[in-house]
């Protein structure tokens, strides 16, 4: 298998999500498989491709996801420019996908591998990893996301969805100061807070040394808390300053940082606040997996990047995934995968030789489980 024209076919099957369908790449990887013994769980078009390779005791599973988020047509044309691979979910993450399969070519484990392409990733993964975990049990998992070859996410933040409702005083634009209207109040708060989730900061000087031990640098991507507000709604009409505004926003931290210390950011009088959803962060010490479990598996992924002639990275990132319906059980699992770039845009791209990498650290790491 050549793992530049797998990607290519898979980008070229349309699993844009909305409606996330993936049962032709199921169909379709299902066939690549088809000497293996395979089964599917979903319905409504949102199939799950399980792989069982080998037996034993011991289970790895290497996962990634099927589904993309939504693009123009145009995007499933996969276009290959100077040593860049283009195309919707050539990076998130059918590169991911291509290099997992190429990687396992003419392997014969020792213990139990299974490869799981999954849905629904990009809208939470309840179709997705969840359900096919709760039926398809693994002792590791590693699971392929565009880290970049050199970097493992070893922790996500924990994630708050807010609710807020400020309120202002109404009247017609002609006799009623609009700075006193709720729009406006939401407006200037809006670009205050932001500026302040952008110096937020604490103390993960454990971590730091942890990693330091291991012979890893620990980097935070990105910043160690985000505030997004993504959608604003009020007012009544066009001549009339608002009386009350809705705003809606993503909110994103590190686990270094307490959510009582973000709540106190959104405390003000002319504003309400609601918690309309919280998901905590999962990762290395913050969740139930045993940390020597953990290690065993950091030690065989550090030592698959270092034989590339790698300097690895764990790093934490505000990204959300679906590590946390396979850490919750208990199970260790981690993020690598081939790198790209502008991710969730247009010109969404995965770097070939990331992908010729990707694999090669793939096959390392299942030739290391048996030491698991």
């Amino acid at each position: 298998m050549d793992v530049v024209e797998l990607t290519k076919a898979l980008i070229r099957i349309d699993t844009r999500n909305p409606p996330g369908k993936t049962s032709q790449a199921v169909d379709f990887l299902q066939n690549l498989f088809s000497s293996f013994k395979t089964r599917t769980y979903g319905k409504d078009g949102k199939e799950n491709l399980v792989v069982e390779i080998g037996k034993g005791k011991r289970t790895l599973m290497l996962t990634s996801h099927l589904d993309t988020v939504p693009a123009k047509d145009e995007t499933l044309n996969p276009v290959l420019v100077n040593g860049k691979l283009f195309g919707r979910g050539s990076c998130d993450a059918k590169g991911c996908v291509a290099s997992m399969c190429c990687a396992i070519e003419g392997f014969e484990p020792e213990f139990k591998l299974k490869l799981a392409f999954t849905a629904d990733e990009e809208v939470g993964g309840k179709n997705g990893l969840k359900l096919v975990f709760e039926r398809e049990r693994a002792d590791a998992v590693v699971i392929g996301e565009p880290t970049g070859c050199d970097s493992v996410t070893v922790l996500q933040a924990s994630v708050l969805a807010l609710d807020l409702r400020f309120k202002g005083r109404d009247g017609h634009t002609a006799m009623q100061d609009p700075c006193e209207g709720a729009i406006l109040k939401s407006a200037s708060f809006i670009t205050e807070v932001a500026e302040k989730f952008r110096k937020l900061s604490g103390n993960y000087e454990c971590y730091k040394s942890f990693f330091a031990e291991l012979g890893v640098e620990f980097t935070v991507k990105s910043w160690e808390a985000v505030f997004n507000p993504s959608i604003i709604q009020g007012g009544v009409k066009r001549n009339v300053v608002a009386p009350s505004c809705d705003l809606y926003a993503d909110v994103r931290f590190a686990p270094w940082i307490s959510v009582e210390e973000v709540l106190k950011l959104f405390e003000r009088e002319d504003i309400e606040t609601r918690i309309s959803g919280f998901l905590p962060s999962y990762g290395i010490f913050v969740d139930p997996v045993k940390l020597e479990d953990d290690l065993k598996l950091l030690r065989i992924i550090f030592e698959a990047v270092r034989e590339e002639k790698l300097k690895p990275k764990a790093v934490f990132s505000l990204g959300v995934g679906d590590s946390r319906h396979v850490r919750k059980f208990g199970v260790p699992a981690f993020y690598i995968g081939p790198g790209g770039g502008n991710m969730h845009s247009e010109d969404e791209f995965v770097f070939v030789s990331e992908l010729l990498l990707a694999k090669r650290i793939y096959r390392r790491i299942v030739e290391k489980f048996r030491r698991f």
